[in-house]
């Protein structure tokens, strides 16, 4: 083969590895910086034990029950609290039930839902047995049963015997309608005593074959399409997606209940970014 030909192949293979849409730059389309005590105009508020939604318990044995009032913005800052309780009612079938807390959860469904991006917030969390906090993201348009349509965890927190946690998962079909595949990785915390006192950068990358999480700009977790069977044969998370914050108390990953006082995490912002083409 000639030198002509053989510099021609290389320009066209690179040429098929990196397309146009790859090498453009990552554009904010949406934010929420938390500048105005409106919190409805970006989020929906999402109440009681989730019986109402058709996931009674949020699907985890969690002990908490959502208020509109324990989400609200102050000195620009977005706060989720958590408060103990034990308050009774009866839920949507007409059980009567004991709630073992106070939280919130809401979400951006019908009202921000996009395909593709970056999307980074800027969190602080109180840290105690029993808090599950965390930034995550749902199909807007779902395939029933859960998790056909996928979910993304940008950002869980949990604590148990083995210490403090903050992981980051992707969910997808698994063997059995309800079960979940799922593929994740923790970030290593260097010093507990000290990072939950600040503000810290979770954030995702996402693509047609691709799903980054960073802390800080630090990768932690790469699920690559490619990689994984299960993955090519179903892949997700080609359809628009809305972001939640929530704290859970207990459940699954909460785990026993063992704090005083009330706990918050906070949200500085949420940014959204996206490769779009020049106008």
């Amino acid at each position: 083969m000639s030198r002509f030909y053989i510099i021609l192949l290389i320009v066209i293979l690179a040429s098929c590895e990196q397309t146009p849409y790859e090498n453009l730059d990552f554009q904010l389309v949406w934010s929420d910086e938390f500048n105005s005590d409106d919190l409805q105009s970006n989020w929906n508020h999402e109440i009681g034990d989730g019986c109402e939604y058709g996931i009674q318990f949020w699907g985890n044995f969690e002990k908490q029950y959502y208020l509109e009032e324990n989400a609200y913005i102050e000195d620009t800052v977005l706060v989720i609290k958590s408060q103990l309780t034990n308050f009774t009612y009866d839920d949507c079938f007409g059980n009567p039930q004991t709630a073992k807390a106070f939280s919130a959860r809401i979400n951006t469904e019908n009202k921000f839902d996009f395909t593709y991006g970056k999307v980074e917030a800027s969190i602080k969390m109180d840290r105690a047995q029993g808090l599950w906090h965390a930034f995550w993201m749902l199909p807007s348009n779902p395939v029933l049963p859960w998790p056909i349509s996928g979910e993304i965890d940008v950002l869980e927190y949990y604590r148990n015997s083995n210490g403090d946690n903050i992981v980051h998962n992707v969910h997808f079909k698994g063997p059995q309608a309800g079960y979940s595949n799922f593929i994740g990785a923790p970030f290593i915390i260097d010093n507990v005593n000290s990072f939950f006192n600040d503000f810290h950068t979770y954030s995702l990358e996402w693509d047609q074959a691709n799903i980054r999480c960073f802390v800080d700009g630090i990768q932690t977790l790469h699920v690559k399409k490619a990689d994984h069977i299960e993955l090519q044969n179903n892949w997700p998370f080609d359809e628009p997606f809305h972001l939640i914050f929530n704290t859970a108390i207990g459940g699954n990953l909460g785990g026993d209940i063992n704090f005083f006082g009330d706990k918050e995490m906070k949200v500085d912002y949420v940014r959204v970014y996206q490769k779009t083409l020049p106008q």
